[in-house]
Parts: structure tokens; C-alpha cells; sequence
């Protein structure tokens, strides 16, 4: 199976179990984001990483349940994108193979989504604007250095 494909059957087995509460779907996200990256990159040489916080903020306020995933501009071959879900209060940090081990040094372009369901007749839906989606149309760049970081906030427009 290839990492595209785990990925989506990951999301599609966590979409499936929306129904549960708030914590639930965080601790579904984060297990699923950790499995898709672990279970499917076995084999791969691992780069070394670097502790990445930041926080997603709307008009100042932090947004919860964001999924925040880093695309490296030069990718290397079998390269594991880091990613995190945003606490209550909008923090993260930023896991790359182990939770909370931060990300390889470099330059990235990172995405934003909030998949959220409070109506399961309708499914999940992102509630950020679909053009935080993509790395060609996010806007959000972030730069990742060989020590401890914290970025800026990513304020959601």
C-alpha cells in the first residue's frame, strides 16, 4: 500500500468515528497522523528533527483541532511531512516520526485544515477556508532551523 493510499484509508477510518466527542476526534486525528507516518514510512532512513511549537489564531483567538502538516519545498526521496493537531488554546507541536519530535531543517510551505462534524447525516467539513488546503495556495511558509523552534502564529484569514 503507498503512503497516499495509508494516508487516505487512515482519514477515511477517522472520518468514520467523527460522531465521538471533541477529545475523541483529537486523540482519533493525532493516532491516525502518528500511524500514517510510522506504519507507513517503515524503512525509510529517518532525518534528524527539531522541537517546532506554534499556534493557529483567528481574530486573535487560538483555533482548536487544526490539522497543520509542513511540505518541504525540495523534498528528499520518501520524505515524511511533519504534522500536528492544534490543542484547545490553537498551540501545536510538530511531529515528524515520534510524537512531539519537531522537524527536519528547512524551508516549508504549510497547510491548515479543521475537519470538523456537527452533523453526521453530512459528514465532517473543514471550516477553514479551502485555499489553507493546499501548499500552491496556503500563503504560510515556514522555516525550520537546527535548534529549538517557535514559529510566529498562523493567523487564518
Amino acid at each position: 500500500m503507498s503512503r497516499t493510499e495509508c494516508v487516505r484509508e487512515t482519514r477515511s477510518q477517522i472520518l468514520g468515528n467523527v460522531r465521538k466527542s471533541g477529545r475523541q476526534i483529537l486523540f482519533l486525528l493525532l493516532a491516525g497522523c502518528v500511524s500514517a507516518t510510522v506504519g507507513c514510512s517503515q524503512g525509510e532512513s529517518k532525518l534528524p528533527t527539531h522541537k517546532v511549537t506554534g499556534k493557529v489564531v483567528k481574530n486573535g483567538a487560538g483555533v482548536p483541532n487544526a490539522t497543520v502538516i509542513f511540505h518541504a519545498k525540495n523534498p528528499p526521496k520518501d520524505f515524511v511531512k511533519p504534522r500536528a493537531i492544534s490543542t484547545a488554546d490553537g498551540t501545536f507541536v510538530l511531529t515528524t516520526y515520534e510524537a512531539g519530535d519537531g522537524a527536519p531543517v528547512g524551508e516549508y510551505e504549510v497547510t491548515l485544515e479543521q475537519w470538523l462534524n456537527d452533523n453526521p447525516q453530512v459528514g465532517a467539513t473543514n471550516r477553514l477556508p479551502q485555499k489553507l488546503g493546499s501548499p500552491d495556495t496556503s500563503g504560510i511558509k515556514a522555516t525550520v532551523a537546527s535548534n529549538e523552534n517557535t514559529l510566529a502564529p498562523f493567523e487564518v484569514r
